[in-house]
């Protein structure tokens, strides 16, 4: 699954190992320890994903 975040920047989750609030900031872990800080809340994050996936699948079902 994958979430776009800004710009082109595209977040797949096969690689996260978990995305969590931090005070105003929501970090993004991943695994093999690295950490990536996103603008978007944990809760916007899931609503994006949402979207991006009803629209992926659309455009699969259109496309047959």
């Amino acid at each position: 699954m994958f979430i776009p975040l800004d710009g082109e920047n595209i977040l797949c989750l096969a690689n996260v190992v978990a995305i969590c609030k931090n005070g105003d900031k929501t970090e993004i872990l991943r695994r093999g320890g690295r950490r990536e800080i996103s603008v978007f809340t944990p809760s916007t994050l899931a609503k994006r994903k949402e979207a991006f996936s009803a629209k992926a699948l659309y455009r699969r079902t259109k496309s047959r």
